[in-house]
């Protein structure tokens, strides 16, 4: 996930009381300046918890915003949090500042009244069916999709679901998310930029995490690689990893490079996380080396357009949905 023109101020470690008392104060960016979408947390108003991240830091949240229409997620992302803590940061005293946005994606820095560290506040407004399943628990299944099933099922679901990534697009186009560059070749065919991800604070090294997003918009995963596109992988591969030892000083031994299949949006994006980032860590089911991607489409150039492929699969995804419309899904 993207967000946010990005020509802001560094957010200070400690607590900071912001200029007009604790409302969020606009950010300014080459483009325009941008208006918070929520001016203090007492705005909000918690409909349902969604459900708690695995690692427990984070807190998913719906509701509603005073005086917009539609449902709100927000996220709440702290060192250490439980369930009932939340209700702590929607008080008047609570300090927020917006740090960030890209198309309906806010990223606030939460002060709460008690004193306590900062909380890390996402504020996605408005929020689609589609995200706020995302953010639900629910169960996850695993299937196995033939090269039948691709072509038959999962493809046309893609094409039928090709939504504007407006975010991406943002970042691509060097609209949103400037400060958080790492490096950019820009090409029509080999193109693509290296962002550094917004779960991660650009300071903690072994919390690293960036995302690579190639240019070109007709490729959508790792099934519609083959052997022509071999040398903007390996162009992309070799720049991104020499700009992050660059950059951060961090070497490429320490780095997993990986696409997740299936991936959370369709527009091709590669991920570059510490090796040390929990967060980052490779999931059977979801996480495919692109060294494994370069060597699999060099032996056989329809490698991913023949092979069998297994992931997991949330409950209530729209793709869960279409397969169970086949009764690809075993839940007994």
């Amino acid at each position: 996930m993207g967000v946010s023109p990005q020509e802001t101020e560094e957010v200070p470690a400690k607590r900071a009381k912001l200029d007009d008392d604790y409302h969020a104060q606009p950010i300014k960016t080459k483009e325009a300046q941008v208006e918070p979408v929520i001016k203090k947390m007492s705005e909000y108003k918690i409909t349902e918890l969604l459900g708690q991240g695995e690692d427990g830091k984070t807190v998913f949240t719906k509701g509603i915003i005073s005086g917009l229409e539609g449902p709100a997620v927000v996220l709440f992302e702290t060192n250490s949090i439980d369930l009932e803590k939340v209700k702590m940061f929607l008080s008047e005293q609570s300090a927020i500042k917006l740090t960030m946005n890209n198309d309906i994606f806010n990223i606030f820095q939460l002060d709460p009244p008690t004193g306590t560290n900062s909380i890390k506040t996402t504020v996605i407004h408005p929020a689609t069916p589609k995200l706020i399943n995302k953010f639900t628990m629910k169960p996850s299944y695993f299937v196995t999709e033939t090269a039948e099933m691709y072509e038959r099922i999962t493809r046309p679901y893609i094409l039928n679901h090709l939504e504007d990534h407006k975010w991406v697009y943002n970042i691509l186009e060097g609209k949103a998310e400037q400060n958080r560059f790492v490096t950019q070749v820009d090409d029509e065919k080999e193109g693509f930029v290296l962002v550094a991800d917004l779960k991660w604070d650009m300071t903690t090294m072994e919390n690293l995490y960036c995302l690579a997003i190639v240019q070109r918009r007709d490729l959508y995963s790792i099934r519609d690689l083959d052997q022509t596109h071999l040398p903007m992988l390996r162009k992309l591969q070799d720049t991104c990893l020499t700009a992050i030892k660059e950059k951060f000083g961090v070497p490429r031994s320490l780095l997993r490079v990986y696409f997740h299949y299936q991936p959370a949006y369709y527009h091709l994006h590669i991920h570059f996380a510490h090796i040390r980032y929990q967060a980052g860590a490779p999931v059977i089911g979801k996480s495919v080396a692109l060294n494994d991607v370069v060597q699999n489409i060099t032996l056989s150039n329809e490698y991913y357009k023949n092979a069998t492929m297994v992931y997991y699969i949330k409950d209530g995804h729209a793709l869960s949905t279409e397969l169970d419309k086949h009764n690809v899904i075993v839940r007994e």
